[in-house]
């Protein structure tokens, strides 16, 4: 059971899962985008993306802040080592879909000039 001052670390952790997820479900969005030669709503849905991994990068740091400010770092449960995967998997996935993006605009370019 928690203290009056403890906290639970679900909601945090929740917190990284639902930007994350936000985060991968734009830049997929954003690669469908690119590949239909919309490079605007390509640029729209990666901003998008973008935007969530930071949000979720930042429940992250905060959560860790509030362990760490408890010195509960070596309390670790399964929803956050989930929550930890998923913000890792999907930062790789946005950042590669973005390169993506720049090489299917790029070679719309090469293809029409």
């Amino acid at each position: 059971m928690l203290k009056e001052n403890d906290f639970s670390t679900e909601l945090d952790s929740m917190a990284i899962i639902l930007h994350a997820g936000n985060a991968k479900s734009s830049a997929y969005e954003a690669l469908i985008e690119v590949k239909k030669n919309n490079d605007a709503l390509f640029d729209e849905k990666y901003a998008e993306a973008k935007e969530e991994i930071k949000l979720a990068h930042k429940a992250h740091a905060e959560l860790l802040r509030k362990l760490s400010s408890e010195e509960r770092m070596k309390e670790v449960d399964l929803l956050l080592v989930h929550a930890e995967g998923h913000l890792s998997s999907t930062d790789i996935a946005v950042d590669m879909i973005g390169e993506l993006g720049e090489l299917y605009k790029w070679k719309e370019t090469v293809s029409n000039g």
